[in-house]
């Protein structure tokens, strides 16, 4: 529900193009470094009072007062801002593609000291929410728009919640967009290809090879179109290449560099995955059937975390964004998961630190084609009511 309640400055479609959010224009210098920005005449927060460009700043600002790799980008870009007026302002990206503006850490926002939302600028605002984590959101000013209902799943069947009259799902469960199909109401529609798993290993050793073999090479191509046909039950297909992470290195910041962690040659090859994600579980079991000496190990969501920063497993099932609006920036975030990524250990007898492509995966959202107006963003966000941008 987010990109119901906060706004960017700018978005971007499912086709990659960007389109006005809070601001309606801008302009790029020569360089396409510099973006000069124009605010919205009507842009506003929730409680009327009228959005400057110092307001952006001082969103970015806050967000950048916390401690995770978003907010470090969003100190950065509000460092690198300057306001002209209450409605311009200049952004200096010197090293980053200026459509990452459209990143949700750039949201804009009132900061606030006590509980509840900060206020936003976007054509929704929280009007309730109950104990049971529902949400009641309300047109944040007079307009047509339809209140929305936001409710946890009624049951672990997301049929269930079919039965019940909902106009929205999102899901990757194909009983349910089976189901969904044989209401004449209701449409699935297909999502943008969000994510892609991959196995990232710190060092592949000389040992590791054989179990490796059919994701490397001529063969690689069949290898992911096999993982996607018959290894996963959601709607998946190969993983595309070259991929955005696959220049990791080069945006690394300058600096040393530490070895990744050392392994015995004869250990067998575990991979480690999130028990909590039933993809990530079946492409590791289908990995670990091709050798009889590799094994698949789940781990709880905060224990896999810490071991995939640690580096200590022989090999990791993750998922990544597919798509960036920014390589590097998403460099970042995936190397402050896994530090190894940056490795350099000359004296190991192993390849560095390697990713290997296996899936990419999309949803699909279940609509009610009689009552919601909708449009989709470039990472598969929903955003309703409104006039939609494209047919």
């Amino acid at each position: 529900m987010f990109a119901q309640l906060y706004e960017t400055l700018v978005d971007v479609d499912c086709e990659g193009r960007a389109y006005p959010g809070l601001a309606k224009s801008w302009t790029l210098d020569a360089s396409r470094t510099r973006i000069t920005l124009t605010i919205r005449d009507d842009a506003r927060f929730w409680d009327g009072k009228a959005v400057v460009a110092s307001d952006v700043v001082t969103a970015w600002h806050a967000t950048g007062g916390q401690s995770t790799e978003a907010s470090q980008f969003a100190r950065r870009v509000a460092n690198g801002t300057t306001v002209l007026d209450d409605h311009t302002l200049i952004v200096s990206l010197p090293d980053t593609a200026w459509r990452v503006l459209a990143d949700p850490a750039l949201a804009v926002y009132q900061p606030q000291s006590g509980p509840g939302w900060a206020g936003g600028t976007s054509r929704y605002r929280v009007e309730s929410e109950s104990s049971r984590g529902g949400l009641l959101l309300a047109p944040a000013w007079k307009s047509s728009d339809p209140q929305l209902s936001v409710r946890p799943l009624p049951t672990s069947d997301a049929r269930d919640a079919i039965d019940r009259g909902i106009d929205v799902l999102v899901t990757d469960d194909p009983l349910t967009i089976n189901y969904a199909a044989s209401r004449p109401n209701l449409a699935a529609v297909p999502l943008p290809w969000s994510r892609t798993y991959v196995v990232a290993i710190p060092h592949v050793a000389p040992a590791d090879t054989e179990t490796l073999r059919p994701m490397l090479g001529d063969s690689a191509t069949a290898f992911r179109a096999s993982l996607a046909r018959d290894a996963v039950r959601v709607e998946a297909r190969g993983a595309d290449t070259p991929n955005w992470w696959a220049d990791v290195q080069a945006c690394a910041s300058p600096g040393p560099r530490g070895a990744a962690p050392r392994t015995s040659e004869q250990r067998p090859l575990r991979i480690a995955y999130d028990a909590a994600d039933r993809v990530a579980r079946r492409l590791a079991e289908r990995i670990v059937a091709l050798d009889s000496r590799a094994t698949a190990t789940p781990l709880a969501a905060g224990a896999f975390a810490r071991a995939l920063h640690d580096g200590g497993q022989p090999a990791y099932v993750i998922a990544v964004p597919r798509a960036s609006l920014d390589p590097c920036y998403d460099a970042a975030g995936l190397v402050a998961s896994a530090p190894w990524l940056l490795a350099n250990d000359p004296g190991s007898p192993s390849a560095p630190p390697t990713i290997i492509p296996l899936v990419d995966t999309r949803d699909r959202a279940i609509v009610n084609r009689d009552r919601v107006s909708a449009t989709i963003d470039w990472d598969g966000t929903l955003r309703f009511g409104g006039t939609p941008r494209t047919p």
